[in-house]
């Protein structure tokens, strides 16, 4: 399996003043390098725009894709379809840390940081973009576990078995 190192990785000190297109795909290897194991499948296209103007560095990305996950309901494979977008602006130690005007989230490097890994950043906004409730729709869910949904052993009774030695129990606390 290949490593994750230097895949998703943009050079911020040898950008080129100007904008600097960057695209790589997220499959199910990238999920399992985090140790994730609810993302049993992907397919992710990202792309990111990064714009050098000085020393300041602005970068859009863009990701669109399917993430296979479990159903909450009923275990089998759900395919969630994410297209999230964020922007960032890298800047270095040292220089003025307050939040951008427009909104975006402020990285900081180092100064001696040559490179900015976008892995655990792709990672990140990847997660958040699934649904905290993760079912398929109605009537989609394996039918052989949505039946048995809500059905708990010896629910069906509601007489209580005169040959129970329990049955005079059942009403105590009433």
């Amino acid at each position: 399996m290949e490593s994750m190192e230097n895949i998703y990785v943009i050079p911020v000190n040898g950008l080129a003043s100007g904008r600097t297109e960057f695209e790589w795909s997220v499959g199910k290897e990238f999920f399992e390098e985090f140790g994730n194991t609810e993302v049993t499948e992907a397919d992710l296209s990202v792309n990111v725009v990064a714009e050098k103007s000085g020393s300041q560095v602005l970068i859009d990305c863009d990701m669109d894709g399917v993430l296979t996950v479990p159903c909450d309901r009923c275990l089998s494979d759900l395919k969630v379809h994410i297209s999230p977008h964020f922007s960032l602006s890298v800047k270095h130690s040292g220089d003025e840390a307050s939040a951008d005007k427009d909104g975006r989230e402020v990285l900081i490097l180092t100064r001696d940081d040559a490179f900015l890994d976008m892995s655990q950043v792709i990672y990140d906004y990847a997660c958040l973009a699934l649904p905290l409730h993760r079912v398929h729709k109605d009537g989609e869910c394996d039918s052989s576990v949505a039946d048995r949904i809500g059905a708990l052993p010896g629910e069906e009774e509601d007489t209580p078995d005169e040959g129970s030695p329990f049955a005079m129990l059942k009403g105590m606390f009433d």
